[in-house]
């Protein structure tokens, strides 16, 4: 339940932090979002800025909004992000106006943030973290932290909010040590509606349970390193599906990839990747193999990958977010893609 002063207590706080300059957006994320409902449909009123509705997406019709209304600031989920770096018909448009990219609702790796960087080297790039329950931002980045150097993070707390970050005894921790983050302020909503027992799991005397972790340094800078739920125990030892997914994505024949943890009699879990080929990738036995072997040069033992399963696509919804769920119902249901296995071991990295 999202109550009209959710969205104005955001509106309010996002202003602040938002330049006098920033007076054309165009609406690309779906209005029934949180952030386009809040950034899109309603921020702009209180900036008096210009929304530009794209009235459906396609890189074209993205792209030639860009160039024709000069949108300076592009407000993207990481799908598109991923696009604006590997799709050659980016390089058909002057962009060279661009200043600024936004980024938000799903974690966006660091191989990626780089090639931004490299592509553009004009602009700044900036991101909020927050969910629905939310009302969007918790955290987003100040103007002073637009440079790439803090992209892999998630900004500084909005004004008039509080965040703990604790450990499963709910044991408030220190700087720089991770745990789940809590928030409270007056744009977290009010609970589930009709859903009592949802609400009470998840809103804890006015506190919100965000099911993130992460952690804060001594600037005031907040990285997310996973989401609890998704966490893999390898021998009860947490693995983060989104350290391994940034890893595979800086491969230059992985197009795209997903991590999840499956049964180990061995280790309780282990993680296993589905993996998107590139276009010119090698035969999937082959890529397999050295997937596997990239990883273990990267990575400690228990972060090794058990397995590899080409797909055609990842599962994700309309922000970008990846769709685990469906991943994991894929695996329950046998449907298998082509498997490679870890058959060998190779002397781990310290």
């Amino acid at each position: 339940m999202i109550s009209h002063q959710n969205v104005i207590a955001q509106c309010l706080q996002i202003q602040q932090i938002t330049p006098v300059t920033h007076k054309k957006i165009l609406a690309i994320l779906p209005s029934f979002h949180i952030t386009g409902l809040v950034h899109v449909l309603h921020l702009p009123i209180l900036l008096n800025a210009e929304v530009y509705m794209l009235p459906s997406f396609t890189m074209p019709s993205m792209l030639e909004a860009v160039v024709e209304y000069q949108i300076s600031e592009l407000l993207l989920v990481p799908p598109i992000l991923i696009r604006m770096v590997r799709d050659p018909i980016v390089d058909e448009y002057d962009l060279s106006h661009l200043t600024r990219f936004s980024s938000g609702a799903a974690p966006l790796s660091e191989e990626i943030i780089l090639q931004l960087q490299k592509k553009f080297p004009g602009t700044g790039f900036k991101q909020g973290y927050g969910m629905t329950e939310s009302c969007s931002c918790i955290t987003a980045h100040p103007p002073e932290k637009y440079s790439y150097e803090h992209a892999h993070k998630v900004g500084m707390i909005v004004a008039s909010t509080e965040v703990r970050i604790v450990d499963e005894q709910g044991r408030e921790l220190g700087i720089r040590e991770p745990g789940e983050i809590l928030a409270r302020g007056p744009q977290i909503t009010m609970g589930y509606l009709d859903n009592e027992e949802a609400t009470k799991g998840t809103y804890e005397n006015g506190w919100l349970r965000t099911g993130d972790q992460g952690m804060i340094d001594d600037k005031g800078m907040i990285t997310i390193t996973d989401r609890i739920k998704e966490m893999i125990k390898v021998k009860g030892i947490g693995v983060a599906p989104a350290e391994l997914e940034d890893l595979l994505l800086g491969h230059k024949f992985v197009e795209d990839v997903a991590v999840l943890g499956i049964q180990d009699d061995y280790s309780g879990e282990k993680p296993k990747a589905y993996v998107v080929r590139k276009a010119r990738a090698p035969e999937e036995k082959v890529l397999g193999k050295e997937l596997i072997s990239y990883v273990k040069v990267s990575k400690v033992k228990h972060k090794w990958l058990k397995e590899i399963e080409f797909v055609d696509e990842i599962p994700k919804s309309a922000s970008g977010k990846i769709l685990r769920r469906v991943l994991r119902d894929l695996e329950k249901s046998g449907k298998r893609g082509y498997m490679v296995r870890d058959e060998g071991t190779v002397k781990a990295k310290l």
